[in-house]
Order: C-alpha cells, then structure tokens, then sequence
C-alpha cells in the first residue's frame, strides 16, 4: 500500500503536467521561452497546481508521516535536473553527421524540461519568467526538506512533554554510597612475592602437640554429660511367665496392710458426754446403771 502512494504521486505529477501541455502550447523551451498570451483558466489551474504540490502535499504527507508521498515527489523532482545535468553539447547534435543517441537523448531531455515547465508558465506575468521557471526546481527540496523538519519538531515536542509531566527535581539529591564499611584494600595484581618460612624447632613443635592435645582433652570432657537413669516402665498387664518381673504401678486403691499380731487391740472408749463428776474407779457401767440414770442421780443430789 505504502508503494502504491508512491507510484500514484509520481503518475498524478506527470498527468497533471500532460495536460497543460496538450491543452495549451509551450512557453519554456529549453534555452529559452516562446511568448504568448495565457488565459484566466490557464492562470486559475496554474496557481492551483503550484500550491498544491510545490507548498501543500509536502508538508501534509510530512505531517501525517505519509513518507512514501513524498518519496514520490522527490522522484518526480528529480527530472527536472536530468536536462541541466545531461543534456548533449550542441556540437555534438548539429552537423552533417550527428550521433543518432545524442539526438535521440538530446530529444528526450527536452520533452522533459518542457512538460515539467509548462504547469508554471502562466505564473510568468505575475511573478516573472525566471520566477516562474525557478518554481518546478523547489519540488525535490521541499518534499526531503519536510520530513526532516517534522521529525525534528516530534523529537523535541515529545521532550518537552515528558518533562512537563515528570519534572526533574530543582535540587539533585545527595549521592550516597551503599559501601559504609571498613575501606577495602586494593587487590594486588601480579605476583606476590613473601618473606621465607624459617622451620620451628623440635622443642616448639612438642610444645604446640602437648597444648593441642590438653584443649583437645578439656573439650571432650566439656562436652560429655552424664547419662540419665532410665525411668522405670509402666506395665499395664501380667508379666509373662520366664521374664523378669518389673517393677509395677498398680492402678487400684490400695489395700490396708494386715494387724500385726504382735501389737494388742487398744480398747475403744464411748463416746460419752459426762456432765457430773466422774466415777469412783473401778466403776462399770454394766452393772445395771445406765449413763441416763447417772446423770439423774447427779441432778437429785
């Protein structure tokens, strides 16, 4: 699609030149002009085709980043310096014998500078002919001129927008430096060179095992701890018969120990309540005197 812009300018420019040729005789011949009279039409179509394609479409296709419209004007500007740049010497198609490519070329060329001319040529009253001539060159700059200045236009706009909407702060920070340890020391590059090992002698070598066996000792009797006893097991059930019997926590009340026979009966006393004095020794009370009446003969005396 984007080729198609391209091919549709370059054939829209040379149609739109055809038609002022085929409608109207030339007035700019190459290496000179040909004077005529130019109607209010001609003039009108003149001035149109100028602002459009000289002015208006290279800005347009600039702006809404249409580059291959204006890769297609560009080409089209182009031609209008093949006659300037390559047209024969006159000496080489005049004569009795002149080179059949340099006329055919010399021909060419000429078609060429006359079509792209003739839209501007009504233009020569009103700005002069080398005015007029001059416009058709100002095809090529405009449309590589456009996109340029339109980029650069984007490039500082979108700047100034994103410092409009994230300004950087008036007063820049303090750097500080993750690194608040001790300052490390520089590795040494290359090789290092160290003072010679002087062997130790053989007292000092009997003194170093002596002490590294006595700390050696001194941690393992840190380390070792003295064994627990084991609890004794909870047996729940009879022990089977041929094993050892353990030793058992019984789970019901305990039973009281049997009298010995040693030890005599103490006599239980009753529990009386005297209120009179108490009885001459060696008193009964089963001899027919109740505690009641006891106490009533106390009451009588």
């Amino acid at each position: 699609m984007r080729r198609d812009y391209f091919t549709c300018v370059f054939l829209g420019l040379i149609a739109g030149a055809l038609m002022f040729v085929c409608f109207a005789p030339l007035y700019f011949v190459y290496g000179g002009t040909v004077p005529r009279d130019f109607g209010l039409f001609e003039r009108l179509m003149s001035l149109l085709y100028a602002l459009f394609f000289v002015f208006f479409l290279p800005f347009f296709a600039a702006f809404r980043d249409k580059v291959w419209v204006n890769w297609g004007l560009a080409a089209y500007g182009v031609l209008i310096y093949l006659p300037k740049f390559f047209y024969p010497a006159e000496a080489l198609i005049s004569g009795n014998d002149p080179k059949f490519t340099k006329m055919l070329l010399a021909v060419l060329l000429r078609g060429i500078y006359g079509m792209m001319q003739a839209p501007f040529a009504a233009l020569s009253p009103l700005v002069g002919d080398k005015a007029a001539s001059a416009l058709v060159y100002w095809i090529l700059p405009m449309a590589l001129i456009w996109p340029f200045v339109m980029k650069i236009f984007r490039f500082y706009r979108r700047a100034y927008l994103s410092e409009q909407l994230n300004p950087m702060p008036k007063v820049k920070p303090a750097v500080t430096t993750a690194h608040t340890g001790p300052a490390v020391k520089p590795e040494v590059l290359g090789t290092v060179i160290t003072a010679p090992v002087v062997a130790a002698s053989p007292d000092e070598v009997t003194g170093k095992a002596v002490l590294s066996q006595n700390n050696a000792r001194e941690s393992n009797n840190a380390i070792e701890e003295p064994k627990e006893k084991e609890a004794p097991a909870i047996q729940l059930e009879a022990p089977a018969s041929g094993e050892d019997e353990s030793p058992t926590i019984r789970l019901d009340a305990p039973v009281a120990e049997e009298k010995k026979e040693d030890q005599p009966e103490k006599a239980k006393t009753p529990d009386v309540i005297e209120l009179g004095a108490p009885p001459p020794p060696g008193f009964q009370y089963g001899s027919g005197i109740s505690p009641d009446n006891v106490e009533n003969d106390n009451d009588t005396l």
